[in-house]
């Protein structure tokens, strides 16, 4: 849950290089405004990844 957001930018999400596309946690990268690059958090794919962490280990898909 958000408690509230402080700040908004426009960005542009750049994908991830090959050793890290296969982590769900991230969506992409971008590079702000002073130079530091920014991993980008794919919501989605956290929830989705923590609801499958709590079924049951007879209800998961491999």
């Amino acid at each position: 849950m958000v408690d509230r957001i402080n700040d908004t930018q426009e960005i542009v999400v750049k994908p991830l290089g090959k050793m890290l596309k296969s982590i769900e946690a991230f969506a992409g990268a971008t590079i702000m405004g002073d130079g530091r690059v920014a991993l980008i958090l794919d919501v989605l794919g956290l929830a989705q990844a923590a609801q499958r962490d709590r079924r049951p280990p007879r209800a998961r898909r491999r």
